[in-house]
């Protein structure tokens, strides 16, 4: 797919006036301030101080579910925490139940099987509070849209507190206290992920009882993964809490962190958001999406790196399979997808795609042709669906507009880029015509397509280390700070060969003004076929990892042959 080049969208600033006060190269920054960065403001920005973290107190229903909670463990009751089984719900349950155990009380977990019980509360959770005589049933990243069954448990006499961020329905269910950042609409909290809200719940209950919260603060190194691998905007409060579990993580690991980080062959002691989004989220992913997440909840509850690396072994196989199912759905649904002519809504269905990562195959559609993407597993005449979504079109709000207008699913959840959905399998051919129908509005033109977004043009001076280690102050980056793209226009191709194991990589260098770079381009090798003249370039800035000399590379994003800039 060919892809366009876009300027990232930028606030109405006078970027005659970026704040240079930090000493940055003027490239970064104009960088900041086209991203809104200037005074203050930048000031929060590149000192994501702790200190700065919204109160627990602002938020809403916090207090009222941190009193409820407090109330448990002084009078010993039963608490379960109800998870979710991906990466996110994982490691909010871990902290939950990690914290309420440090605190004495008796508190055990639950995490649905995605196959056998479905996402949320359910009969399952319903019976898992009876097995254990549950008095509280504390809910993270799950909840907001389980009215019935949190009536159930009311008959019950078990109370329930909710602490998710999903969209909620039109009522919210009758439970003792209920946090969701997304009720405090534009909040520097309001897009904090399932582990972030349940980390500020436990925070109020350490406050609330006069705990000693430096064990909570160690336990941001959850907070970090979670946040980063369920894809959400690490600006505000999420970026406070993310560089601040990323520096606990690198300085003093969990045993089972360390372990996955092992496994992964990912240095320790350097982790940044990119290696928590590609290689520790997804194996943590992996045992939800292939096996168990309690399977990966108990490598984050292990308690020395022994019992981590018994239990490691059992994750990794998780992954395993999970990549291996992930190549054979990919390589099938590219090979359909080739068929399509300028689709503006991608909706596949088929019988025996693995429920578990038909999401990570959505993703990649996404990516590739740039417009909303649906995958449907289909068994026993239901199915399974994961949406994912493009910038600027929010496929959950869409998909609950049809949902209320013609009741085609039977049930749906998720945020504004993303949702999963059960559908009877004769109301597939609805859903995607209504689907094509709404999407093929003009108001939806600007932003559909393929499309990479440019950041800036970096000065001759700054192709250097130095401009290296000023861009890891805008770490960590993430969904609402992406690693800054770069255009070099009328590069020189000077050389080029293939490498890696299937020889798809590119391995290249390319005169830029009056010096000489190093590049990668990752299954590019495709491109070589530009390199018959001078070409425009778009790449990430890096140190060159394999030299380890000091130097730099561009790692690229994409290749165009050159374009000559009219005034």
């Amino acid at each position: 797919m060919t892809k366009r080049w876009v300027a990232r969208p930028a606030p109405d600033l006078n970027l005659k006036e970026a704040d240079n006060s930090c000493s940055l190269p003027e490239s970064i920054s104009l960088l900041l301030a086209r991203r809104g960065f200037s005074g203050e403001k930048l000031n929060r920005f590149l000192n994501p101080d702790m200190d700065l973290l919204s109160h627990w107190r602002d938020m809403g229903g916090v207090l009222q579910a941190a009193q409820r909670i407090v109330s448990a463990v002084q009078n010993s009751e039963k608490i379960l925490v109800h998870g979710d089984f991906d990466a996110d719900g994982i490691t909010a349950t871990a902290i939950v139940y990690m914290g309420l155990q440090s605190l004495g009380a008796p508190v055990d977990y639950f995490i649905p099987d995605r196959f056998e019980d479905g996402y949320g509360l359910g009969e399952s959770s319903v019976e898992a509070c009876s097995a254990v005589n549950a008095d509280l049933l504390i809910t993270v990243d799950c909840g907001i849209t389980a009215v019935e069954y949190i009536r159930i448990l009311k008959g019950l006499n078990i109370d329930t507190v909710i602490t998710d961020h999903h969209q909620p329905g039109d009522i919210l269910p009758d439970a003792e206290a209920i946090v969701n950042p997304v009720l405090d609409e534009d909040a520097p909290h309001s897009k904090l992920a399932g582990v972030g809200v349940a980390w500020m719940v436990l925070r109020a209950v350490y406050d609330l009882l006069g705990a000693d919260a430096e064990y909570l603060h160690e336990l941001l190194q959850f907070v970090a993964i979670g946040t980063v691998t369920d894809v959400v905007d690490l600006s505000g409060d999420n970026r406070i809490l993310v560089f601040e579990g990323l520096k606990q993580l690198c300085e003093s690991p969990l045993p089972g962190i360390t372990a996955l980080a092992g496994s992964a062959s990912v240095n320790i002691r350097e982790m940044s958001s990119t290696d928590l989004a590609f290689y520790i989220g997804p194996r943590i992913n992996a045992c939800g999406r292939v096996g168990h997440a309690a399977d990966a909840l108990k490598l984050l509850l292990a308690g020395s790196s022994s019992e981590a690396g018994e239990l490691m072994v059992t994750v990794e196989k998780h992954n395993r399979i999970r990549r291996k199912l992930n190549r054979e759905i990919e390589s099938h649904v590219f090979r359909l997808a080739e068929n399509l002519d300028n689709p503006r809504c991608i909706v596949m269905a088929n019988e025996g795609w693995h429920r578990g990562v038909i999401g990570i195959v959505a993703s990649r559609l996404v990516s590739k042709y740039g417009v909303p993407s649906i995958m449907i597993s289909i068994d026993n005449d239901y199915g399974y669906g994961s949406a994912r979504s493009v910038p600027g079109i929010p496929i959950f709000s869409i998909l609950s507009g049809l949902q209320a207008e013609q009741g085609i699913m039977e049930s749906l959840g998720g945020h504004p880029m993303a949702a999963g959905f059960r559908i009877p399998e004769n109301r597939i051919p609805v859903l995607r015509e209504e689907l094509n129908s709404v999407l093929s509005r003009d108001e939806w033109n600007a932003h559909l397509g393929s499309v990479l977004y440019i950041d800036g043009k970096l000065e001759e001076q700054d192709y250097n280390a130095e401009t290296v280690k000023s861009l890891e102050m805008l770490e960590p980056f993430g969904e609402g700070n992406r690693k800054p793209v770069w255009i070099a226009r009328g590069a020189y191709p000077v050389q080029w060969r293939a490498v890696g194991k299937n020889a798809d990589h590119l391995s290249c260098s390319f005169r830029i003004g009056s010096c000489v770079y190093r590049a990668i381009g990752f299954n590019m090798v495709n491109r070589q076929s530009m390199f018959n003249g001078r070409v425009d370039l778009a790449f990430t800035l890096a140190l060159d990892t394999y030299r380890m000399d000091g130097s730099i590379q561009l790692v690229l994003k994409d290749i165009r042959k050159h374009r000559k800039v009219v005034n």
